[in-house]
């Protein structure tokens, strides 16, 4: 009976664990763009390198807890961990370097320098994406 226990409450533990979990190797990241006017664009990126680097910037970002502020959120990010795990995220769309787990309904902020690499890493989405209203008002 004790093992049992022991058994669901480490089961618990690990799915209450933040996404992206040190120690396992990110594999594949997929990001999905999709706008309310049809626009629809995809990227995978498989490079070893680069994905160790997205892990690295999802990992910093789970250390700056954040409120969504009412930013738009059109793009999905699909993170597959060596183990065949599948994490879910929420991207902002808008200018805001905001990043939101879907599992744990957890929003994080992301360093202005990790949000400016996320779209040179994902810039065929980015493009998909037109204009930011950002870029624009600060000319």
């Amino acid at each position: 009976m004790k093992r049992m226990i022991c058994t669901l409450l480490a089961a618990l533990m690990l799915l209450g664990a933040s996404a992206v979990a040190e120690g396992q190797k990110l594999t594949e990241a997929l990001m999905i763009y999709e706008d309310y006017d049809g626009n629809r664009e995809e990227q995978t990126v498989l490079d070893e390198e680069t994905l160790s680097e997205l892990q690295d910037m999802l990992l910093r970002a789970r250390k700056n807890k954040a409120q969504l502020e009412n930013c738009t959120m059109n793009c999905t990010l699909f993170c597959t961990m060596e183990d065949g795990a599948l994490y879910d995220f929420a991207v902002a769309t808008d200018g805001c370097p905001y990043i939101t787990d879907k599992t744990a309904d957890q929003t994080y902020r992301l360093s202005d320098e990790d949000d400016a690499r996320l779209w040179e890493i994902f810039d065929i989405v980015q493009e998909a994406m037109g204009y930011d209203a950002a870029w624009v008002l600060n000319w």
